[in-house]
């Protein structure tokens, strides 16, 4: 099946490139990191996105990531992680590749994705550089699933009605960047890497928004959950990680915005149990601020992790962001600043 799924998506993407007009997007950010002692890294993320109509209606969608730092450990010990951007070094990983089918207000996508690009996306949200903010902890934190930079293959499916919108998404359990190999993305086997499941409503009004997701996560061993890939033992028995999570972004005034997010996780033996969070967002001028704190229970420990960060536009489809972190454990404190600076070129 998975041989079968790459010649398709080959296939498409020749067809496409042969015959109809494209579209490529390139984005880099890059930004410097300290702890204002004698650590500092410097981290970079340089993303390809490529769009192509196949046929009337259909269209073939495919992304790239390239991920370098010169720093090979992170600068805090932190269980959250501070910088969203911040990976090993990967020269190529495919973030999507596949084909997305319009059917009036909603639309099919089959093929490799993550879940970044489609949940924990909204406004006050992504300003944030705290990987927390990008998918919650009790989601993602211990667990291989299809979360940047690894992407696996899935189905995911929009409604939107007026003010509503629905999410549903599918994925294999377990993620990759690798293109070859026997673990790689194109890679669909729930008997042994179980099955993830998610589902999301939101609701906008005006300049508020308002989201609440459950999500299913089964059929995967303990022990390869943790990167174990030989054969679990015939006496171990499989996971079944139920998550819900909610999250508003209410306006107060025409430029200040309050944030608050909760989630939980049950049913597992890792990860993260609980998290919560709280802010505020406000503009000024062109420019946009916020301040961000948020508490994640752990399964061995636990972490406060707070936030104040500028956004800054600058030369017409740019950014630069100055970015405050504390992050406090029971047996540990950490100070981090981050300059990060963005730059989306011109559509090809």
């Amino acid at each position: 099946m998975t041989k079968l799924i790459k010649y398709l998506l080959v296939i498409a993407t020749v067809s496409s490139c042969r015959c109809f007009a494209q579209k490529l997007l390139i984005n880099y950010t890059t930004e410097l990191q300290s702890d204002f002692k004698k650590g500092a890294n410097w981290v970079n993320l340089l993303r390809l996105d490529f769009s192509a109509p196949l046929g009337p209606s259909a269209t073939l969608e495919a992304a790239t990531l390239s991920t370098a730092k010169t720093r090979a450990e992170s600068l805090a010990n932190d269980l959250q992680t501070f910088s969203n951007i911040e990976e090993d070094n990967h020269p190529l990983a495919a973030a999507i590749l596949g084909i997305r089918q319009p059917m009036g207000n909603s639309s099919l996508f089959i093929g490799i994705r993550n879940l970044n690009e489609d949940y924990f996306t909204s406004p006050a949200t992504s300003l944030f550089t705290n990987s927390s903010c990008g998918i919650f902890p009790t989601l993602s934190a211990d667990y291989p699933i299809a979360n940047y930079p690894v992407s696996s293959m899935g189905i995911h499916y929009e409604l939107q009605h007026a003010q509503w919108s629905l999410q549903a998404s599918l994925y294999n359990g377990k993620a990759s960047y690798r293109f070859t190999g026997k673990e790689n993305v194109f890679r669909f086997c729930p008997k042994h890497d179980g099955i993830l499941c998610l589902t999301s409503f939101s609701y906008q009004h005006h300049d508020s928004n308002y989201h609440m997701g459950f999500a299913l996560h089964s059929g995967m061993y303990r022990s390869y959950a943790e990167g174990d890939t030989e054969q679990a033992s015939p006496k171990e028995k499989k996971e079944i990680r139920k998550i819900i999570w909610g999250y508003a972004e209410q306006s107060i005034t025409p430029r200040l915005q309050v944030l608050l997010q909760v989630s939980a996780q049950w049913h597992a033996s890792q990860g993260c149990k609980h998290y919560s969070g709280a802010g505020l967002v406000w503009q000024c001028g062109k420019t946009e601020g916020g301040v961000f704190t948020d508490y994640a229970r752990f399964s061995h420990s636990h972490e406060w992790a707070s936030e104040f960060i500028w956004k800054i536009p600058c030369l017409g489809k740019g950014f630069i962001q100055p970015t405050l972190h504390l992050i406090h454990q029971p047996e540990a404190h950490y100070l981090i600043g981050l300059l990060r600076f963005g730059y989306m070129l011109p559509a090809l």
